[in-house]
């Protein structure tokens, strides 16, 4: 969402004119923005006009972010806000920085896109900037919501947006508003769809409601012409209202709706709109049953999202997976599962990059902001930069427990400590699990294993993923009898715990060896003994416990077959 106001410093008889037309072309023409900027921007900065070219950095950072070419609108926003920061315009700051909160919250760093948006709300606050503050709201809840958590903030923060849209007279921030309120209630009416009928029903109802008044709010916006409203916003609010219909059951409504979609979305020139368009109609074709066409709608969008956000991706993935399982075909699900796992994963892969060049651009942005206080300012946040390396070093990404690197020096901590046991603990035959039921399977087999084994732990136990299977737990204050027990319970609850309602036939058993820490042992030689004992569990038969030597005050009670 974009308005045009020319920044401090410049001259609105020589730009106004130039600076409007951009401004509509962003929204409603964005390709055309983009390749309209560059000869203004030569001229903005051949007569100096350091306001203006924050202006058009913007907009072409904003219309580039609606292209999905987020890499280039990252560059142009980072541009408009040192030079807003060099020009001491909060106001301008403010918005650049809501604007690249909302390109990092593209690459999928929600985290990221928060901090940015915290930073550009306390600007808004501080200038009494209502206009500004709604629409940082705004933003705020749609990262929230694309989180996919914490859907009673973005209500929250939704709520108070509506509260100051009526009061700057702007009718496509209200839309914006309006449409994320609709995608949260008809979220809630999905949820309840198969345990609460009646209740999800008048969710549906009200989210139809929201949608409505959405287009109806951006079908008077000015864009192109106050005729045609934001034709933008239309489209997306399109795409919600034919959601909230399907939600709702009124499947004819929700064609009728997308048909008028697909009529604007070649003018409109925004990939990732025609994307969500996309996966709406495949999820349309789906509840009319007719597979086949959703099968090709979405197989249509796939294709369109080569190159795009993952998160966009993914979403097509996830409809495409119900297709396929509506359709009886398990292995074609689990295939295209498989694919929207990759997907999720390059999203965060993307995240974690994005988010070092945040890092680097806010040093960047402090060094000329406050250059009197740069050695206080960037060691602190190499402070920070530091701790997030080094728990991301010393931790294990897929289960979020400790490390090989991480577990060295817990080992190394214990200085002769008494009654310390070290436990190797393997999962059986695992090799087989991803084999037949897939690696995303298996990887959430290996997260559950690592929640029962951390939920059956105590305070200042240790417990890590030191290989693809391979978990050590280090027990201290640990008798040698109360450590077998405390593996005994972890092997019954991994064995005893309903697999199959993840994977029909899954099966998972877990053997451990472990010993107990004598005075002279290193990290080496624990793990070395430990190791034997292992070998000494699985020789037994797999799904065993065996300490060396065991303990004699412990004797294993008899395990009920499952």
């Amino acid at each position: 969402m974009t308005t045009a106001r020319v920044a401090q410093g410049a001259d609105p008889t020589d730009w106004r004119h130039e600076l409007t037309q951009v401004d509509a072309l962003c929204d409603s023409a964005p390709a055309l923005c983009v390749a309209l900027v560059p000869s203004l921007l030569e001229r903005a900065r051949a007569e100096g006009r350091t306001a203006v070219e924050i202006e058009l950095e913007y907009l072409s950072g904003w219309a580039r972010h609606l292209l999905s070419d987020d890499a280039l609108a990252l560059g142009s926003m980072e541009r408009a806000l040192e030079l807003a920061i060099t020009l001491q315009d909060r106001a301008w700051e403010g918005r650049v920085l809501q604007g690249l909160a909302s390109v990092y919250n593209g690459f999928g760093d929600n985290l990221s896109a928060l901090e940015l948006l915290e930073r550009s709300l306390s600007i808004r606050r501080e200038l009494g900037d209502i206009e500004g503050l709604a629409a940082a709201l705004n933003n705020l809840a749609d990262t929230y919501i694309s989180m996919g958590r914490f859907p009673e903030k973005a209500y929250e923060l939704l709520t108070e947006a509506m509260t100051l849209w009526p009061q700057v007279d702007r009718p496509d921030g209200t839309s914006a508003t309006l449409s994320g309120l609709a995608k949260l209630t008809t979220d809630d009416a999905e949820a309840l769809s198969h345990t609460d009928p009646t209740s999800s029903r008048t969710l549906a109802e009200r989210a139809v409601q929201l949608a409505e008044q959405g287009v109806a709010a951006a079908m008077t916006a000015i864009g192109v012409g106050a005729s045609e409203g934001n034709a933008r916003l239309v489209a997306e609010g399109q795409v919600r209202l034919a959601r909230a219909h399907m939600a709702h059951g009124d499947l004819a409504a929700a064609r009728q709706v997308l048909d008028a979609c697909a009529l604007a979305l070649p003018q409109i020139s925004a990939r990732y709109l025609t994307i969500r368009y996309h996966a709406a109609l495949g999820r349309l074709h789906r509840l009319l049953g007719d597979l086949t066409a959703a099968q090709v709608t979405l197989t249509s969008a796939l294709v369109l999202s080569e190159g795009s956000r993952p998160m966009e991706r993914a979403d097509v993935l996830h409809e495409l997976v119900a297709v396929h399982e509506d359709g009886g075909d398990l292995s074609a699900a689990l295939e295209t599962h498989r694919q929207y796992h990759e997907a999720v994963m390059e999203q965060r892969d993307q995240a974690a990059e994005r988010r070092g060049i945040l890092v680097n651009a806010q040093l960047d942005v402090d060094r000329v902001r406050q250059a009197h206080d740069q050695t206080r300012q960037h060691a602190a946040e190499l402070a920070a930069m530091n701790r997030s390396l080094a728990h991301d070093a010393s931790h294990d990404a897929l289960t979020g427990l400790l490390n090989r690197r991480g577990l060295g020096p817990v080992l190394d901590s214990r200085d002769g400590e008494a009654d310390l046991a070290y436990v190797v603990a393997d999962l059986d035959l695992f090799k087989a699990v991803n084999d037949q039921h897939s690696h995303p399977i298996g990887d959430e087999v290996l997260r559950r294993v690592s929640q029962i084994m951390t939920a059956c732990l105590r305070l200042g136990d240790v417990v890590a993923r030191v290989g693809g299977e391979e978990f050590v737990l280090v027990l201290r204050h640990c008798p040698p009898a109360d450590a077998l027990a405390a593996c005994e319970r972890i092997r019954i609850m991994v064995a005893a715990h309903p697999w199959e309602d993840l994977s029909p036939g899954l099966r998972v058993t877990m053997s451990m060896g472990g010993v107990c820490a004598g005075p002279q042992d290193d990290a080496a030689s624990l793990a070395a003994r430990a190791d034997s004992a292992l070998y000494e569990a699985k020789r037994r038969g797999r799904n065993q416990v065996a300490f060396i030597p065991p303990p004699e005050a412990f004797v294993p009670e008899p395990v009920a077959a499952r």
